[in-house]
């Protein structure tokens, strides 16, 4: 009876569209790096400023280790190319700091991967710190992060909760908010969270 209920629901709500679904955002993690950054870029598209900068940074709580972080003029760039290797996402503050994320949908480490951008990191000399982002927040391997002190995130919770909150912060933006929906629910498919899957 729930079941029938909630695809009830579903099919008169239009539940099932979903435009990330249908243009295939799936296993492309170039593509979720550039829909995480654009939000978190406070020169984003969004009109938000750094306010979901600032709810990705504070939903970490004692856990996010840079003092100061100066979200209203920090930059964020995707495929930052360095002599370490490529950044999927850095988001740098005028004051040298910066924070690198690694996303890892289903793609392995490659050589040493989180020492060499530890490396490279090392050049912010005010503070840094390095998320480590996968769909169940699994630690990197040993070949790639150890020694190293970086933080592993997931989509299925990390990214979801801010997501969540975003769509409080977008209330008034009806484009984004709408859009925030359907990716957190593409995420919740993604990570086996769905209420279908729940169901």
């Amino acid at each position: 009876e729930i079941r029938i209920h909630h695809e009830a629901m579903i099919e008169a709500t239009g539940g099932r569209f979903n435009i990330f679904k249908i243009v295939g955002v799936n296993h492309y993690e170039n593509t979720h790096s550039a829909i995480i950054a654009e939000l978190l870029n406070p020169n984003g598209t969004h009109g938000l400023k750094s306010k979901l900068l600032e709810c990705f940074i504070e939903s970490f709580n004692e856990k996010f280790t840079i003092q100061s972080f100066n979200f209203d003029q920090a930059r964020v760039s995707t495929e930052h190319v360095t002599e370490e290797g490529r950044l999927d996402i850095l988001i740098e503050d005028i004051d040298k700091k910066a924070i690198i994320i690694e996303n890892k949908l289903y793609a392995s480490d490659q050589a040493e991967q989180l020492k060499r951008y530890d490396k490279y990191a090392r050049t912010y000399q005010n503070g840094y710190q390095i998320l480590y982002l996968t769909l169940s927040g699994k630690n990197a391997t040993d070949q790639s992060g150890e020694g190293v002190n970086y933080l592993p995130i997931s989509y299925k919770v990390d990214i979801i909760k801010w997501l969540e909150k975003c769509v409080s912060i977008a209330a008034r933006f009806p484009l984004l908010r709408e859009t925030l929906f359907q990716y957190i629910n593409h995420l919740k498919n993604l990570t086996d969270t769905d209420m279908d899957t729940i169901l």
